[in-house]
Formats: structure tokens, C-alpha cells, sequence
């Protein structure tokens, strides 16, 4: 099955609105792997980040912002245009992860928010970003269960979402895919709000959240 993200997708998300959500979203990831890892993932000082399925860049300018040297890839060509127009850099590499990451070296953080859904085949993605890696590889991905209420409700949920699983069914698939040390999964729910003309956002752990957090480290 081949999935084209062109720019009538994009649209019809409104992907371009979506900055600071998205942004936000991988801030408080980051934060949460740093308290299971007991390592200060908000701190990249010397250090290299690769953001796998990287959209508009949104994720990779937050990392930059941290002080990674941070790359980005993606499927879409049409998406790194946007991306090389907002940033003016070409730090992004238009590739699949499914076949091959086109780096030699080794990145001390790989990060893959909202991707893993949209792949035939997981499994590869996630051994070639493991193997990307000397540190760790942070992904987010919608929670099945959570999202099977949701499609029995809006009855045309996104198309593009062809390998949703549970937090169980990601971790038997890690533990089998990868020779890693260690694995750790949350389910949880994105919030944001706001009072007064001040905007708060905040990821709360649930046993049936929407999302699930995915920490694989060597």
C-alpha cells in the first residue's frame, strides 16, 4: 500500500497551524523520557538529534532550540519544502525510514512523534532507528484502543493510520524486532488550555490514554 502526504493532506489537516501543539507535544516527551531515563533530554549541548518523519520541521527546530545539532527526515517532499522555507536551512533529507537512513554516523537521539501509524512496516523503521542511534529512540503513536472508540464515532477517521497497535502490541513487537536493553511504554493524553490570555499545555499519564509514549535505549 503506498501513502502519498502531499499537499492536500497537509492542508486538510491543517498541519500549518499546528506549531506550538506539535512543538509542546514533543517538549513534554522529552521531559518524560528524561525522568525514566534519569538523563536530561532537554539538554542537547553536544550533541546530535534526528527527527524521523519530520513534517514541517517542527520538531526538529524545537530540538535546535535545545541545542542539538538536529536533522530531520521525511517521505514527503512536498513537506521539507515547507520546512526548508521556514527554518531558510536545509538541514532535512527527503528518505524512507522503512529502507535505509542515509547517514554514517550515529546520533545520540532519534526521535519519531506520530509516525509509526502510517508505515507498512514498523518493525524496519524502528530497527533502523535503532541502529541510528548510540543513545535512545523516542516515538509517540495513537493508542488503539483509544482510537477504535474514536473511528466507531466519526466512522472516516484518518486513512493514512494502516498499523495502530496497543502498548503491548508495540512493546512484544520491540522486544522482538530489537536486541535492546531497555523498553519502557506509557499510554497518555495531551491537554492544552486557557486562562485568561495565558495558554498552558500538559500530557497527563492514563491507563487508556489516547497516545502511547515509546522509550527504546541501548
Amino acid at each position: 500500500m503506498s501513502l502519498e502526504f502531499k499537499e492536500n493532506y497537509f492542508n486538510y489537516l491543517k498541519y500549518s497551524r499546528k506549531e506550538i501543539l506539535i512543538s509542546r507535544h514533543v517538549h513534554e516527551s522529552l521531559k518524560w523520557a528524561s525522568k525514566v531515563l534519569h538523563r536530561d533530554l532537554l539538554d542537547g549541548t553536544k550533541k546530535s538529534a534526528l527527527d524521523v518523519g519530520c513534517a514541517f520541521g517542527y520538531g526538529v527546530n524545537l530540538l535546535r532550540s535545545l541545542g542539538y545539532d538536529a536533522w530531520g527526515i521525511d517521505v514527503s517532499s512536498y513537506s521539507l519544502v515547507q520546512g526548508k522555507k521556514r527554518l531558510n536551512e536545509n538541514m532535512f533529507v527527503a528518505c524512507d525510514t522503512q529502507e535505509s537512513l542515509p547517514f554514517k554516523k550515529k546520533f545520540d537521539l532519534v526521535t519519531c512523534f506520530e509516525v509509526l501509524e502510517h508505515l507498512n512496516d514498523p518493525s524496519r523503521a524502528l530497527q533502523n532507528m535503532y541502529d541510528s542511534t548510540d543513545g535512545v529512540v523516542l516515538c509517540t503513536t495513537p493508542n488503539q484502543t483509544f482510537e477504535k472508540i474514536v473511528k466507531k464515532i466519526l466512522k472516516d477517521f484518518d486513512k493514512t493510520h494502516i498499523n495502530v497497535k496497543t502498548p503491548s502490541q508495540w512493546k512484544e513487537l520491540i522486544c522482538r524486532t530489537l536486541q535492546c536493553k531497555f523498553v519502557e511504554i506509557q499510554c497518555f493524553v495531551d491537554s492544552s488550555f486557557q486562562v485568561a490570555n495565558a495558554s498552558f499545555y500538559k500530557s497527563f499519564q492514563l491507563p487508556f490514554g489516547m497516545e502511547t509514549r515509546i522509550i527504546i535505549g541501548k
